[in-house]
């Protein structure tokens, strides 16, 4: 077993230097790294390449993270592929973890992700509660994305069966998990957390063009659609989303206000 981790980054130096230490730090595996420098203008690439001479590097020009990770998956030598976003970092029982799911017959294996609100500082779980759902998530995952790819693992077949990550500002993941759901189960890592996700002002998780998020349900939309599980109803459903997110977009500042929003209205 090879596992390879991809690192998307963009003028990140700092965290994605800190990002590659903690897959360097994982017990009992030694793990391929690949980061994948999406158009910087500050010194990572060449601050990675110094200290890290030894990790695959590659450099595009401002294509988005999902083709970050999937140019990334291509560079790839690993059967098994894991994935960090460069301001993430992995827990030191990540890849065990993961690995110790995927041995027990599952294409994909996530874990629980702790997520650091560095503007509120609050911290919270993805899944909600450190709860996750094992086997057929599908159904689940039209509800809501539940994990993160910081805090999954995947047979690269697995991958390239669905074709990868779609070219989106944001929300890339959630279509890629929903395709993959789709047809193969997932298997969960437990309860404590894996990952920690440091959620900042620059993360793309907070909504400098709150447009992202009509381009994100108007992507999950095509992707239902497209979906023969998918019942008429699903689609309604991101449909019903769309109409109120854009009504309300003034009033969110990041995914998660939005999120907690819904859950309000129990919207989903």
């Amino acid at each position: 077993m090879k596992i390879s981790c991809v690192i998307p980054t963009k003028n990140r130096c700092h965290m994605t230097l800190e990002a590659i230490e903690s897959v360097m730090r994982q017990q009992f595996f030694r793990v391929e790294i690949i980061v994948v420098d999406d158009g910087s203008t500050d010194a990572t690439l060449a601050e990675v390449n110094t200290l890290f001479p030894d990790i695959i590097t590659m450099r595009l020009h401002g294509v988005g993270p999902g083709r970050a990770r999937n140019a990334g998956v291509a560079a790839a030598t690993g059967d098994i592929l894991m994935f960090l976003d460069s301001d993430d970092l992995w827990l030191g029982n990540h890849v065990q973890q993961l690995v110790n799911v995927l041995n027990r017959g599952f294409p994909v294996a996530y874990g629980v992700a702790q997520t650091r609100h560095e503007v509120f500082g609050v911290d919270f779980l993805i899944p909600e509660n450190g709860a996750g759902t094992e086997g057929d998530c599908f159904n689940a995952l039209l509800r809501w994305c539940f994990l993160v790819p910081s805090a999954m693992a995947l047979k690269r077949e697995t991958f390239q069966a669905t074709g990868g990550f779609a070219s989106l500002p944001c929300g890339e993941d959630w279509g890629f998990f929903l395709r993959l759901a789709a047809h193969f189960p997932f298997g969960f890592a437990g309860p404590e957390p894996i990952t920690l996700r440091r959620l900042h002002p620059g993360s793309l998780c907070f909504l400098s063009d709150k447009r992202k998020l009509l381009d994100m349900i108007s992507h999950m939309l095509t992707v239902v659609e497209n979906e023969p599980r998918a019942t008429r109803a699903h689609c309604n459903h991101f449909k019903m989303l769309y109409d109120w997110t854009a009504h309300n977009l003034a009033q969110w500042s990041s995914i998660q206000d939005w999120y907690l929003a819904m859950l309000q209205e129990r919207l989903i």
